[in-house]
């Protein structure tokens, strides 16, 4: 069975994606640090992406795949956004 890592670098290959993306808490360093051994960089903060009982913003990490050659998808923005700024 596939990792859900592996199906969307599997997905980015088959659509002939620039990225493939995946957000984490910016608490999470455990899992920030695996993402970027994996190859995945922060992108951008977006300012309150998970809300409930423990509201927190979110880190936009992605990583690029080989259609970007230059890797121009993961320069990182110098400023947060919103949840309502993502474009999906």
């Amino acid at each position: 069975m596939n990792s859900g890592h592996e199906q969307c670098v599997t997905s980015s290959h088959l659509y002939n994606a620039n990225f493939v993306d995946l957000f984490v808490r910016s608490s999470n360093t455990r899992a920030i640090d695996m993402y970027t051994k994996l190859g995945y960089a922060a992108y951008r903060r977006v300012l309150g992406y998970y809300s409930g009982a423990n509201p927190e913003d979110g880190i936009d990490m992605r990583k690029a795949m080989p259609r970007d050659v230059e890797k121009v998808s993961m320069v990182p923005l110098d400023h947060p956004i919103t949840p309502e700024e993502l474009e999906w």
